[in-house]
C-alpha cells in the first residue's frame, strides 16, 4: 500500500472516529507492520500529511533548468526573470494530454564576447507537483 493510499484510508477512518493508527516509518514510506527488527513505532493522526520532498520547485526549478539550457560560455551569469504569472496548461507529453504549470521567463545570457545578448523569451512547463521539468523551449517566432 503506498503512502497516499494509506493516508486516504486513515483520513476516512479518522472522520468516522474509528482509528488512531500505529504506523512504522520505513524509509520514505509508512507500513502497518514493522519493516525491520529495530523499527520504531510512530503514532500518526488521521490528518497527517507526507513531508514535502526536498529540492527546488516552481519558478526556481525553471530558472535552474534555464541555466542548463542556455548557450553561453558563462551560463551561471545569465539574467533570468519571470514574465507574468504561473498558469495551468494542458500539453501533449509522451503522447498523452497532461496538466502542467507553465512559467514564462526572460533570459539574458552572455555571448562569446562577454556581453549580454538581450532578453529572449522562453517557456517552462512543470509537472503538477512542480518538481519536474517536462518541456522547456524558446517562445520566439
Amino acid at each position: 500500500m503506498n503512502a497516499r493510499t494509506l493516508l486516504v484510508a486513515l483520513a476516512i477512518a479518522g472522520h468516522a472516529g474509528l482509528v488512531s493508527a500505529q504506523m512504522y516509518k520505513c524509509g520514505n514510506t509508512f507500513s502497518q507492520t514493522p519493516c525491520a527488527p529495530d523499527a520504531v513505532a510512530k503514532s500518526t493522526a488521521p490528518s497527517a500529511a507526507p513531508d514535502a520532498a526536498a529540492g527546488v520547485t516552481g519558478y526556481e526549478l525553471c530558472a535552474a533548468a534555464a541555466r542548463k539550457m542556455v548557450r553561453s560560455p558563462e551560463p551561471e551569469t545569465a539574467r533570468i526573470q519571470p514574465i507574468g504569472e504561473r498558469r495551468s496548461e494542458v500539453i501533449q507529453y509522451a503522447g498523452k494530454p497532461i496538466a502542467t504549470h507553465r512559467y514564462d521567463l526572460a533570459i539574458d545570457a552572455k555571448t562569446q564576447y562577454g556581453v549580454f545578448s538581450g532578453q529572449q523569451p522562453y517557456a517552462c512547463w512543470l509537472s503538477e507537483d512542480q518538481r519536474r521539468v517536462l518541456q522547456f523551449s524558446s517562445t520566439r517566432n
